[in-house]
């Protein structure tokens, strides 16, 4: 089975948590970040991916590791998606970039068929245990 490595930033407001919808993946929300580059730390691959992604730079002092999630890959049966996940505020409005087409805040009373399959089996309700989001 394929692994892909990716790290993603939970940004909470009002109880609920910053997902985005890429041009590639229309009907589907994840959370922010992305694929770490050969060498790239993991603060420095989510300063780059939410820049790329919403504009917006990082506070730094925010970021704190929550814990790592497994599962299949959304859409590919055959990969499975290793996710370091991450908590911090953003620095700035967030706002869709050439990369990504909506933004939009989510809890578990959300629409789950917007929702990565990830989201929706690991991360929505690891978030709702802990008591990140309604």
């Amino acid at each position: 089975m394929r692994i892909i490595n990716k790290i993603a930033l939970a940004v909470i407001s009002k109880k609920k948590v910053l997902m985005v919808r890429s041009s590639d993946q229309e009907e589907v929300f994840y959370t922010l970040g992305g694929k770490i580059k050969e060498g790239e730390l993991d603060l420095d691959c989510l300063k780059r991916e939410v820049w790329e992604e919403v504009g917006c730079k990082i506070d730094e002092d925010s970021v704190k590791f929550l814990t790592v999630f497994e599962d299949v890959a959304h859409g590919k049966d055959e990969t499975l998606l290793n996710l370091r996940f991450y908590e911090g505020k953003l620095l700035g409005e967030p706002k869709p970039s050439s990369e990504i087409v909506e933004i939009g805040w989510f809890d578990t009373k959300s629409d789950k068929k917007h929702l990565s399959e990830i989201a929706q089996r690991k991360i929505f309700p690891w978030l709702k245990m802990h008591g990140f989001i309604n």
